[in-house]
């Protein structure tokens, strides 16, 4: 992992317990083992470090959903079920980072940092609106309105992963419930907004 990689993880681990405003440079520095000099060398600024977190948690998804375009072994559901899964288990595995992500999404203060998290996650979105442009121009799916159908694909995931107090409340569990790490509820989940999916996308045979 080299230096620059080392500044990020680090970074995603304090601003996910912390917060953005609750973390500092100089905590980061601290945990990565490198001087501040070396983080301002690198990204200039604590927002923009922040952005190089966002691209780093997204590349991995932007480089699998963008393999899944000219995959031509999987109909465009099957791809769309890919995507669910995969988004479901990446919000999962960082739960607390997401939120403290779309809270900045909501301030108005950092209108930069604003901007440059809507344009990575956008990026994220454009593979899965190529693949039902295709599923539409193929036959198999509805003549859908692609982006709310995205909104509500996505937004079904992450109005749920909002916070574990009310996701807990949501479900009608007991305190104690861990929902982000709960593989029932995942799988849950999972199967929920494919089936939801399948019902809007899917052309009916008949």
């Amino acid at each position: 992992m080299t230096k620059k990689e080392t500044i990020i993880e680090s970074a995603l681990k304090l601003f996910s317990t912390k917060g953005f405003e609750g973390t500092s440079v100089r905590e980061i520095a601290s945990d990565a083992g490198v001087n501040v000099a070396m983080i301002n060398y690198y990204f200039g600024s604590k927002e923009k470090l922040f952005e190089s977190v966002v691209e780093y948690r997204s590349l991995f998804l932007k480089g699998l959903f963008n393999d899944l375009i000219n995959n031509t072994s999987l109909s465009s559901m099957e791809k769309i079920d890919f995507i669910i899964d995969q988004t479901i288990e990446r919000k999962l595995s960082n739960a607390r980072f997401h939120h403290i992500m779309h809270r900045e999404l909501s301030l108005e203060h950092r209108p930069q940092l604003r901007e440059a998290i809507s344009d990575i996650l956008l990026k994220n979105m454009e593979p899965a609106k190529t693949i039902i442009k295709n599923g539409i121009k193929d036959g198999e799916f509805n003549d859908v309105d692609i982006e709310l159908t995205l909104t509500t694909m996505l937004g079904t995931v992450h109005y749920l992963l909002t916070s574990d107090i009310m996701c807990r409340k949501i479900l009608g569990k007991k305190e104690g419930f861990t929902p982000f790490q709960d593989k029932k509820l995942k799988k849950r989940l999972s199967d929920h907004t494919k089936q939801l999916m399948r019902s809007h996308l899917l052309k009916d045979k008949k």
